[in-house]
């Protein structure tokens, strides 16, 4: 297993942040210090990156204490879209290993990794149950996507929709009740919540972009997602509540997978512009981004679980 240091520059960092900042939004000069007490006992966050223009995606998990990258798949193929268990114990992801992308789980010490589904169609976008005991993933069995679950352990598999649309991205409630997930049942790619059974249909948004990538904060009363609707996916925030929603990043960069921190203060995103890409993370309540990673040729896919 290949380990990993991660740097924090300050120089570059707040060269990054000045020009990444959200409108109306101060990056604040000790970026450095601002930076060291984030990383403080703020958990693990695994992520998908390849290293080179030639290689293959792999899966990697940041120790959020030290900054330490360790490496956990290096195999021909990519392997993406990961999701640590809650317990931060195990982490399940898509790896294409014969054309096809199939699920599997690993430790995350890199040891026990077995395959979950074998099905010669495409599986990805795994999500772990809050209770670990299940998870949710999109497959293509049917022609279009739909959303499925099945037990951690590799057990049976339940289709959860079944309209002619594709479904993705499904994400579950922090109480495990609720699902959001994307569909283009309505024309355009909208999110929607479900019952974890499939049942008690709602839309969410409801416009003529590309919205994607729901993530449930901590609490349950907000979803975050990216949008298109000015022109360049970037992040909102919808209130569960209210119904109101509201952009929260205006960066000139494409942002995609948000992912919350176990205490729902920050907001970890992906952000590509020009070939080049990098992880970010937002706080919540002062709009203030700070760099978190970058000198991967790519990133593709954010998990992340608080410390035990």
């Amino acid at each position: 297993m290949i380990m990993r240091r991660l740097f924090f520059l300050a120089a570059a960092a707040a060269l990054i942040l000045a020009a990444c900042q959200p409108a109306e939004v101060e990056i604040s000069p000790t970026a450095e210090q601002a930076q060291a007490e984030f990383m403080q006992g703020t958990g693990f966050l695994a992520f998908a990156a390849r290293e080179g223009e030639d290689e293959a995606y792999d899966i990697f998990i940041l120790d959020l204490a030290d900054g330490e990258v360790t490496r956990l798949t290096e195999y021909a193929g990519p392997d993406i879209s990961p999701s640590l268990s809650p317990d931060g114990e195990s982490l399940v992801y898509a790896a294409d290993t014969e054309g096809t992308y199939d699920l599997f789980v690993i430790n995350t010490d890199g040891a026990a990794p077995f395959r979950v589904t074998d099905n010669f169609v495409n599986e990805s976008e795994p999500d772990f149950s809050p209770d670990g005991a299940d998870i949710l993933f999109q497959m293509n069995a049917f022609g279009d996507y739909d959303i499925f679950r099945t037990e951690a352990d590799g057990g049976s598999q339940h289709r959860l929709t079944e309209d002619d649309a594709n479904d993705t991205q499904a994400d579950w409630s922090p109480d495990g009740e609720r699902v959001a997930f994307v569909s283009d049942r309505d024309g355009d790619f909208e999110i929607f919540l479900m019952d974890s059974d499939g049942g008690s249909l709602e839309q969410v948004t409801e416009n003529e972009v590309y919205d994607a990538n729901p993530a449930w904060s901590p609490d349950g009363t907000a979803i975050a997602f990216v949008s298109r609707r000015g022109g360049r996916f970037q992040l909102y925030l919808h209130d569960l509540e209210s119904g109101e929603e509201e952009r929260i990043t205006d960066i000139p960069a494409t942002v995609h997978s948000p992912e919350w921190s176990p205490d729902g203060a920050f907001i970890a995103f992906i952000a590509d512009d020009a070939g080049s890409s990098s992880v970010s993370v937002l706080d919540v309540e002062s709009g203030e981004i700070m760099l978190l990673l970058e000198g991967y040729q790519e990133y593709a896919g954010l998990s992340w679980v608080p410390l035990e």
